[in-house]
Order: C-alpha cells, then structure tokens, then sequence
C-alpha cells in the first residue's frame, strides 16, 4: 500500500514538468559567394585587327581614393590582374612593370616601346574597399590601351565587381550561411581580368571584335622593337588584406 502511495506521488509530481523534446544539432550548408558584377562597359575599341598578335606592357593602375597602403593595393591588385591575363593568354607576350608609377600616357607609352612591346595598359582603380570575410568588399576599375606606334588609344573599359556575405537562412533541418573567400579583392579583381580580356583576346587573335556605341579607333601595323623581357611567374598569393 505504500508502494502505491509513493508511485502516486511521484506521478502527481511529474505532471507539473513540460518536457520539450529537442532535435538533433542542425546542419550547415556553406555556400561560396560569387563576384557579383555587369559585362565590362567598353567606350574605345579598335576599328581593326592586328597584323599579328600584340605584346603588351600593363603598369600599376592609379588608385584615385585617399586609403591607407595606396601604393601597395595599386601594385597588388594590378599584379593579380597581369597574372590572370597571363593565364589567359590575352596577349602571347605580357610584363608587367611595377616601378613605373603615376606616369603621363606618353611616358607609358615610351615605357612600352623600350621593352619592345606593341601596346601599353594603363588604368585607375576608383573605389576598393575590403571587407574582408566578414563584410562586404568592392572594386571598381577601368583602363585604357594605347598603341605604342602611332600613340593611339584603341581600348577603353570600366568594370566593377563586390562580394558580400549576404543573410544566413535558417531550415527545419539545416542552416544555410554564405562564405566568402579568404581574399575577396583578388577574387574580385580576377573575375574583373577574366571579363575584360575576353574581347581583347579574341581581337589580339584576329578576330573583328565592336560593341555597338563604342568609339572606333585605328590599329597601326606593328613596328618591331626589342624582345619584352619574360614574364613573371603568377602570383600565388596576392596578400592584399593583413
């Protein structure tokens, strides 16, 4: 009887509690953020094709914002861009020349042909901010093209491109969250470099490349000068963020 009675009580206590079962940990799905960015916008294109593919010299593009480490960011960045065009092969023959900073067109100009190369690329970086993997980060670029023989400009582009983390979304089952890459600058600027020289591979290669809207510029007959010297190796890590 007094087995009962204690059973009793020990129910009559239980019921007060709520019991919530939990679920098991939920899951996380990680999703790679993507460069976000238009199609390169192209105001000067060339009227024709090369007689033969051009070599090309590209210097440090100008960072025109007042930011800490200018210099650095402007030779970083113009290197990660020179590594991916190297890759691609816009041009079969392409250096880059880190020490010719802050140079007039007709210095660039004169840089080129003393390395021997058809062309010189030249270019400002208007806006880069760096979020790094936790917020948003930001490049905008453009750069011209001139032609070393004749001192005519025949490519001129701006792109711009952003990464940003984006909302983490909650399931029954997982949680998705965004993850951004350990260097979002290089990414962006590799992806800016890829679009961009698409159009000018394919115009270097022969073939008659014109985006409707844009400025028509003549291509002159290469002039052979001195052998550029070889290019670097590519960059393994850009480093852009400490």
């Amino acid at each position: 009887m007094k087995r009962i009675a204690m059973v009793l009580a020990l129910a009559v206590t239980l019921s007060a509690c709520a019991y919530e079962p939990k679920m098991a940990e939920q899951s996380v799905l990680y999703v790679d953020v993507h460069v976000k960015r238009n199609n390169p916008s192209i105001f000067v294109q060339p009227m024709n094709a090369p007689t033969r593919p051009f070599k090309a010299v590209v210097l440090p593009f100008t960072v025109q914002q007042d930011v800490v480490n200018a210099r650095h960011l402007s030779k970083q960045l113009t290197e990660v861009f020179t590594n991916t065009w190297l890759e691609d092969k816009v041009f079969p023959a392409l250096f880059y020349e880190p020490s010719q900073e802050m140079l007039s067109n007709e210095q660039a100009i004169l840089v080129a042909r003393d390395r021997g190369a058809d062309c010189v690329v030249t270019g400002r970086i208007a806006y880069i901010y760096a979020g790094g993997t936790r917020a948003e980060s930001a490049v905008s670029i453009s750069f011209e093209i001139f032609d070393v023989n004749s001192g005519q400009r025949i490519w001129s582009m701006a792109q711009s491109g952003r990464m940003d983390p984006g909302r983490s979304a909650d399931y029954i089952f997982f949680k998705r969250e965004s993850r951004l890459p350990q260097d979002p600058l290089w990414s962006i600027m590799t992806a800016i470099a890829h679009d961009t020289g698409g159009p000018i591979k394919k115009w270097n290669g022969g073939m008659q490349f014109q985006v409707s809207g844009a400025t028509l510029a003549p291509v002159s007959v290469p002039v052979e000068h001195a052998p550029p010297p070889p290019p670097k190796q590519p960059l393994q890590s850009s480093n852009l963020v400490n």
